[in-house]
This record gives C-alpha cells, structure tokens and sequence, in this order.
C-alpha cells in the first residue's frame, strides 16, 4: 500500500488531476486528498524504511566472455531446436573451445585470461541467458534418475 501512495505523490506533483488519479486507482477523491495532506509522513516513512547507502557489487566480465556467451547461447538454442540433448560437460567444452578461439581471434588483449567453464559459471550463464528450461542430461543425470528409483524400496 506505502508503493501506491508514493507513486500517487509522484503523479500529482506534475500536476495530474485529482480525479484521473482516483479513477485510475479506483479510489475516492478524499482519499486522495488524505495521502496528500500525508505526503510528509508518508515521504519520512518510505526514507526511514529504506537505506540511503545501498551499494550494488557486481563484476563485469570482459568483451571477451560476452561475446563467447553470445555465441554459445545461439548455438545451445540451435541444438535445443534440432532436438539434440546436451550434457553439462558437452556446453563445457564447447564453451571452452569457444573462448580459445575468441582469445585467438582478438589476440594479445585477452591473453592472460584463463576460463575454466566451472558449474557455477554454467548455473549463472544459464541466468544471464534466460535458459531456465535446461536440463542436465548424460551419465551422472541418468545415474541420480535411476538412484532417486531405487531409494524408497531401499527405504
């Protein structure tokens, strides 16, 4: 409720109309006026709930890594159409093989950076890709697969 009222403030300081403002959020037009004569208390919570020093970390992969990500994705979504199954170690590689390849092509600049292609790497690119459908296929699946079958006669 505290994001509705803030966002009304931020309609009527342009100077939209009461009205159109009340309609929209399905409200009366003294409601509206309420959250108005508001406005400071409201402000002061919003600032007090919220830390003025928030800091954002990240860190950027280099021109590099975009590029073989890029191109490592067309070609997953490639094989995703073919019906062909891919295993974590297959994307390994390939992403492995492409990098080189890049580090090749752009020559000294990227020299020094070595990409080991880990799982976190993969749990991550399949973010940064929105490739939230894949699954891992080959042996180790297969072995958890037949495993997670066995257990409850085990049991």
């Amino acid at each position: 409720m505290m994001e509705t009222k803030v966002k009304i403030l931020e309609r009527v300081e342009p100077g939209e109309k009461i009205v159109d403002i009340a309609c929209s959020y399905n409200l009366s037009r003294s409601t509206i006026g309420t959250i108005l004569k508001n406005k400071d208390k409201i402000m002061g919570h919003v600032k007090s709930s919220v830390p003025m020093t928030s800091t954002i970390i990240s860190k950027k992969c280099g021109k590099g890594m975009e590029e073989m990500e890029k191109l490592l994705s067309v070609r997953m979504q490639d094989q995703h159409q073919r019906r062909v199954l891919l295993s974590l170690m297959l994307i390994q590689e390939e992403a492995k093989s492409l990098h080189e390849d890049l580090k090749k092509k752009h020559g000294k600049e990227s020299e020094g950076t070595y990409f080991n292609a880990s799982h976190g790497w993969f749990h991550w690119f399949k973010a940064r890709a929105n490739l939230h459908n894949v699954k891992i296929s080959g042996k180790a699946a297969i072995a958890d697969t037949v495993a997670a079958w066995e257990f409850p006669e085990t049991l």
